[in-house]
């Protein structure tokens, strides 16, 4: 058991590591090309596409948050690193014991499980962290591919936050929590291929998806 979650994760399918500056053309590809799907359910894609530059400093500072133990953004990433298929993220702002998990699929590869398997990665790596205690996913309650994910995973729905209050004032939603604690953690069995299959992009409350 470590005290911070690991630099890069690997599955069956995908690199989840952490970003770098000089993985900006990669990342800026990827959300130019999902615009339309990322800006129905995420604030900040409101604002892209970002210069090159900014971009690339926004992504150091992200790998300098992660090696400071601060917090931790993942790129998703083809076995080989050559195409940025998400990003996702373990975020520790809901307390002591807790890390969050955000994530987003690019546009062309939705519907194949990679926001499961993502997220099933990232939720078992959390809890090889010495101290976290529970795992969240929290998403908008009307993107209903996004609570599919974990459900799929086995975390329980705990809490409807209605008129969530960390919601920009531009977009209001409902804001469903799904909670996993430590003693839970075997509910984070394979999903099958059938049930991966309906998934789509994470719609994630302020500050919790993996930008």
């Amino acid at each position: 058991m470590g005290s911070r979650p690991p630099e890069e994760v690997r599955t069956a399918r995908l690199w989840l590591r952490c970003w770098r500056a000089e993985d900006a053309p990669l990342f800026l590809r990827a959300v130019e090309q999902s615009l339309r799907h990322l800006r129905a359910w995420l604030p900040w894609a409101d604002s892209e596409p970002s210069d090159p530059v900014e971009v690339a400093q926004r992504l150091a500072g992200f790998a300098a948050a992660f090696r400071a133990g601060e917090n931790w953004h993942y790129g998703i990433f083809d076995p080989g690193g050559r195409q940025v298929l998400g990003g996702s993220g373990l975020h520790p702002r809901r307390g002591t014991g807790v890390l969050e998990i955000g994530y987003w699929i690019h546009a062309h590869h939705v519907r194949q499980g990679y926001a499961t398997e993502a997220a099933q990665a990232l939720a078992r790596a959390a809890f090889d962290v010495h101290g976290i205690e529970r795992v969240e996913i929290r998403c908008d309650a009307r993107n209903a591919p996004s609570a599919g994910v974990p459900r799929r995973l086995g975390f329980p729905l705990v809490e409807t936050i209605r008129a969530d209050p960390e919601a920009p004032s531009t977009r209001p939603r409902d804001t469903l929590v799904f909670r996993l604690e430590r003693g839970e953690r075997e509910r984070l069995s394979a999903p099958s291929a059938r049930q991966s299959a309906h998934e789509g992009a994470k719609g994630a409350p302020r500050g919790a998806d993996p930008r």
